[in-house]
């Protein structure tokens, strides 16, 4: 009996192991989040998190060591942790901004501004020596900060939004990252401003904001957003459309109308990637905006159902490895109306294509149950691991043929994992996970 009950013990470690660890990679760290995480980042092993409280706490990459701790970087309500240059930067209510020491965690200083109407900024982008805090929505705005001093060098008065909702649908709304791309060009940024009946997009000097040109986009349905500058061009994604328009003056060069809302394009060499909802993936040649060659993985029809009521769908970004392309998409239906019935039911597709030639891999549907926040999503690639994030579940499906390596719900929710070198990040709940 004993020895039988040593066999029996030693096998659901084993199981247990197979199943809290993604395939092929293993847990080298764990520790303790005194409150919940809202941002994750990583910098020069250094591991950083953030809470909503605008409390920063710093580890050692490789090892998990606290390196220090509780530092704060304002006041409430944070949003945004960007590091670069030897500082960390976090941002809070009232459009405010703070900066830490990234050696020790000291507080060097914090700065209101204008622009987004006394929000805490969306994102904050850390760029050759400039800090820009980006709000997104009805009050949106711009601030560019000197990131040594926090000196506020310019702010914009333009209106931003590069979710991309869509209008002519019921109660559903777009859910992810900001769409892929630099905005940046040398000591020029591309910014976007007006609104759906008058969209513009600016090329502005970083160091004082003044526009060098404006275009307009009234014969494009939707919100812009900017994707990437290629080959003397800035290609902008537009509701159902990609355009091209003159890095130098602003004209236009070509557009192509898909008919379809676009989500989450990615740059790769000469092609533009990316879902659609008419159920297709695309791979666009950003010479001439030429289709290259789509694919229908969208097997369910769920992009259909985004016409019902009381449905979110959610787009993850974009992710290549070896000549792979790997996407998801999936919704949410709220199935309880109040705050003691929360039954939603999430519906999802992950789907792997030839690179070349768009060819489906594989596709594989899953769909979970249950309450569901929505916090954050993220979609990464690491040793041979489709590691994706839905609400409060991670789910990881090997590259090579789709199956589910592993599937965790957490009590709470789980930030997008991060990829630092060969290691991710997952901060979940009160603890931040580290896999080799």
């Amino acid at each position: 009996m004993c020895l039988v009950a040593i066999i029996v013990v030693s096998s659901l470690v084993i199981y247990a192991n197979s199943i809290l660890n993604p395939e092929g990679s293993r847990e080298a760290w764990q520790r303790d989040i005194p409150i919940f995480a809202t941002a994750l980042s990583t910098d020069d092993n250094k591991v950083f998190t953030m809470d909503i409280s605008g409390n920063v706490n710093c580890y050692d990459q490789q090892t998990g060591a606290s390196l220090w701790n509780g530092s704060r970087v304002g006041g409430y309500f944070a949003k945004g942790l960007a590091v670069g240059e030897g500082r960390v930067y976090g941002g809070f209510r009232y459009a405010s901004v703070g900066c830490l020491d990234e050696a020790t965690g000291q507080f060097e200083w914090n700065h209101m501004y204008t622009a987004g109407a006394n929000q805490a900024p969306d994102s904050l982008i850390f760029e050759e020596g400039r800090l820009f805090a980006v709000s997104v929505g009805p009050a949106a705005g711009v601030a560019s900060l000197n990131a040594s001093t926090g000196q506020i060098l310019w702010q914009t008065p333009y209106r931003f939004d590069i979710f991309g909702n869509i209008s002519d649908s019921k109660t559903w709304w777009v859910a992810g990252y900001p769409l892929g791309g630099d905005p940046f060009e040398g000591n020029m940024v591309y910014a976007l401003g007006g609104n759906e009946s008058s969209a513009n997009i600016f090329k502005l000097k970083t160091d004082d904001g003044s526009i060098l040109w404006r275009s307009n986009l009234t014969s494009f349905a939707g919100i812009p957003s900017v994707l990437t500058t290629y080959k003397g061009q800035v290609v902008v994604e537009s509701g159902t459309q990609i355009l091209s328009l003159n890095q130098s003056s602003g004209e236009y060069l070509w557009h192509n109308d898909l008919g379809s809302s676009i989500y989450h394009p990615a740059v790769n060499n000469d092609l533009l990637l990316f879902g659609a909802s008419d159920g297709y993936f695309y791979g666009l040649n950003l010479s001439n905006g030429i289709i290259e060659w789509r694919t229908s993985v969208d097997s369910q029809n769920l992009m259909s159902t985004v016409n019902n009521g009381n449905i979110t769908l959610t787009s993850y970004p974009v992710q290549i490895q070896n000549n792979r392309v790997y996407w998801s998409f999936g919704v949410t239906q709220q199935l309880g109306t109040s705050s003691e019935n929360k039954h939603d039911r999430y519906v999802g597709v992950v789907c792997s294509l030839d690179l070349s030639s768009g060819k489906l891999l594989w596709n594989k549907q899953l769909e979970d149950s249950g309450v569901f926040f929505g916090f954050s999503a993220g979609l990464v690639v690491y040793k041979d691991t489709v590691n994706l994030n839905e609400n409060n579940a991670l789910w990881v499906f090997g590259t090579f043929n789709g199956d589910v390596a592993r599937n965790q719900r957490f009590d709470h929710y789980i930030l997008a994992p991060v990829l630092s070198g060969n290691m991710m990040f997952v901060a979940s709940d009160l603890q931040l996970t580290a896999y080799t």
